[in-house]
């Protein structure tokens, strides 16, 4: 089905925006079109099973959604997982990279 297509294609795609922009600072998680960013902590270096992602930095990560929700009009369910649908476009991902980029420039220190 294109649609599917269309979301997972989007949904890979920030994955590796979010990806390449977090470095090392963030494990992006996810399938299709579905993605969740993981902030590790207690020498977490990939996340295999929901006990890895309670080791992870949940304050970060509300930090994260809430710099995005208050600065860039991008809405999250802080701390929860991001999803793709047909209303989004490559524009909503280029919105959130440079979101995310604000965010490591100016918040993650």
């Amino acid at each position: 089905n294109s649609l599917y297509k269309k979301i997972n294609s989007l949904g890979d795609e920030t994955k590796k925006t979010l990806s390449k922009i977090f470095a090392d600072d963030a494990i992006i998680t996810g399938k299709g079109s579905l993605f969740m960013t993981h902030f590790p902590k207690n020498n977490i270096s990939k996340i295999t099973s929901a006990s890895d992602v309670a080791k992870c930095d949940a304050k970060k990560l509300h930090k994260y959604h809430f710099h995005m929700i208050a600065n860039d009009g991008i809405f999250f369910l802080p701390g929860k997982l991001g999803a793709i649908s047909d209303a989004h476009s490559s524009v909503d991902v280029k919105s959130m990279k440079k979101a995310t980029e604000r965010f490591v420039t100016n918040f993650q220190k």
